[in-house]
């Protein structure tokens, strides 16, 4: 198995118990999206899982109006206050509804949030929030099963100035959350790598353009694709408990089928599988990439591979320590030949 098949198996698997929150893998996962690509295809799909796997979900919306069809609850947070949002969500979870399924918080934008945790005038904590939404109602006679919070930050409404010696809102989501996913529009990926291959300038979109009266730019990258191939394109960050971080690139198809929890398919894929960014040849080894410029291999055949594992050291076992003997391994044993010219008045010196 080369690099590129043990990365596909591996985090394949991390996005799936990702998106469909199985054993708690994430917390609090933040979603990074722009006007070029909204995160709502991405909400959808968490919405999708949820329902598949009877977890129950709670849709709080800063501007949605209207109830995604998957939500198991709809609460309108602009007509509320952080604490009224609080106490709604724990009722919920409280209910007979919930049946101490696992629960899954979704929040469509923390821009509102966001400017209340720098208004130095409103008594709010962004930290003690999320907290407050992360646990359990104390009393309960069936607490869910675990409770995981998905919120979206847009990151191209700008927020008012902070003080200096205190983080961003920005800042402090990304240190608290345990998953980000950054979303990302195909076309503009598409696009920005046939200028790579073209060794020209990428261009801009947007408001990045720098061009007055343009807030969405016109993408024309896609449009060659099938639509089975079409769809949005993330980004992921995710810190395992030991500490180590997974950076990968997935892709998320526009149309989905329509499954079961018994007719259940994986849909995301790797970023490398698509077509528009399949490399030539996917049977080479990552590691081998610098061996390309080489007149000669260095590689193995599976025979020779076969021949290399058969090979028997005459002292292997004289290299792994044995309590027994008080020594740490690594002697070098060596047996006397003919050939060998000894001499017993020069080695006593």
């Amino acid at each position: 198995m080369n690099n590129l098949s043990h990365r596909r198996t591996h985090n394949l698997l991390l996005i799936s118990k990702l998106l469909n929150q199985r054993d708690h893998a994430s917390p609090f996962t933040l979603v990074l999206d722009s006007l070029e690509q909204p995160a709502k295809p991405l909400l959808r799909e968490y919405l999708r899982r949820a329902k598949i796997g009877k977890s129950f979900s709670i849709y709080l919306a800063f501007e949605t109006i209207r109830k995604p069809g998957d939500a198991d609850l709809y609460v309108t947070c602009w007509d509320k206050t952080p604490v009224q949002i609080s106490n709604a969500v724990s009722a919920a979870m409280s209910s007979a509804d919930a049946g101490g399924r696992r629960c899954l918080i979704l929040i469509d934008s923390c821009t509102a949030l966001a400017a209340l945790a720098t208004d130095p005038t409103a008594d709010f904590n962004l930290t003690s929030f999320l907290s407050s939404l992360l646990q359990p109602p104390a009393k309960t006679t069936s607490p869910p099963a675990g409770v995981s919070v998905v919120a979206v930050y847009h990151q191209d409404v700008p927020q008012t100035a902070t003080v200096y010696y205190v983080p961003s809102p920005l800042e402090l989501l990304s240190y608290l959350a345990t998953t980000m996913i950054h979303v990302h529009s195909l076309a503009i990926l598409v696009t920005e790598k046939e200028a790579r291959e073209r060794s020209v300038v990428a261009p801009s979109f947007g408001l990045d353009e720098n061009v007055e009266g343009i807030v969405i730019g016109l993408k024309k990258g896609s449009n060659s694709l099938k639509p089975e191939h079409r769809g949005l394109v993330l980004e992921l960050e995710h810190r395992r408990n030991s500490g180590r971080g997974v950076h990968e690139w997935y892709f998320l198809p526009r149309v989905l089928p329509k499954m079961t929890a018994a007719t259940f398919k994986e849909v995301v894929s790797i970023l490398d599988d698509h077509p528009a960014f399949q490399k030539a040849s996917l049977d080479v080894a990552d590691s081998n990439d610098d061996l390309t410029d080489m007149t000669f291999s260095l590689g193995l055949t599976d025979r020779q591979r076969q021949d290399r594992e058969g090979v028997v050291l005459p002292y292997f076992d004289a290299q792994n320590p044995k309590p027994s003997s008080g020594v740490d391994g690594g002697r070098i044993l060596y047996d006397m030949g003919a050939e060998d010219d000894f001499d017993d008045e020069e080695d006593e010196i």
